[in-house]
């Protein structure tokens, strides 16, 4: 009697690594993209508003979120910053809890903010969103023509309507990463990329780069497969 012996199993393809990208495209964003949180509440309250909310209720709403929205247009909020920061709201907090205890602050607090009565109409909100929206249709259409790319050999910077370029090369480029404003970073994960080309004496500085640690992870990986690709080149024979 004969048994069949199964042939060994194939060892399963090794999953192949995947590649860097050929070129890694940037663009650095003018400040008004921080301003969407408004034009998305605008877009928002301008429905409610049409439909019949009530109208202090969203202008108290919409003026609070105008406000904490200008905020990123006033200060660089570094790390340090934004610890003393919260830091002093939780103390002012325990402070006024403090208050309350002697001499019932909240309700004092309470009165003043309920007397605050801020109306927009359905207009205001509508012309607010409508004309918000078309400065950021207009900064989307400009970053298609101003931005730079990165590949294996330059960093090419395009610009203008008529595609004029400026080229650096990326031998012995230097590339540093900030992120200088932690409100920024939390709304469009933007930050600050620096290069610093071997040949040129001016740093090309590229702020307001949306995901910027995505962008700079991909450049890192097409810096280091260029390195590693002339390093393995045979010397003279």
């Amino acid at each position: 009697m004969t048994t069949n012996d199964p042939s060994p199993a194939a060892p399963a393809p090794r999953p192949e690594p995947a590649r860097p990208p050929e070129s890694v495209i940037i663009r650095p964003w003018p400040k008004i993209v921080f301003l969407y949180p408004a034009f998305v509440a605008a877009t928002v309250f301008f429905l409610l508003s049409w439909l019949g909310s009530n109208e202090t209720v969203l202008g108290n709403t919409f003026m609070g979120v105008l406000l904490l929205n200008l905020l990123v247009f006033s200060f660089d909020f570094s790390r340090i910053k934004s610890i003393t920061i919260v830091i002093g709201i939780i103390a002012t907090l325990l402070l006024v809890l403090w208050l309350d205890s002697k001499w019932d602050l909240t309700s004092f607090l309470g009165r003043v903010f309920g007397s605050i009565d801020i109306r927009m109409n359905t207009s205001f909100y509508g012309f607010f969103s409508a004309g918000l929206g078309f400065l950021l249709l207009v900064v989307f259409v400009n970053t298609r023509f101003n931005y730079y790319e990165v590949n294996a050999r330059e960093i090419l910077h395009h610009h203008g309507y008529l595609g004029d370029i400026q080229r650096w090369s990326t031998e012995g480029l230097e590339m540093n990463k900030e992120i200088y404003d932690v409100v920024e970073y939390v709304l469009l994960r933007s930050g600050r990329l620096i290069f610093q080309p071997a040949t040129s004496k001016k740093a090309i500085v590229l702020d307001n780069v949306a995901n910027v640690n995505r962008i700079e992870q991909q450049v890192n990986d097409l810096l280091s497969v260029v390195a590693v690709r002339l390093n393995q080149q045979p010397g003279p024979g």
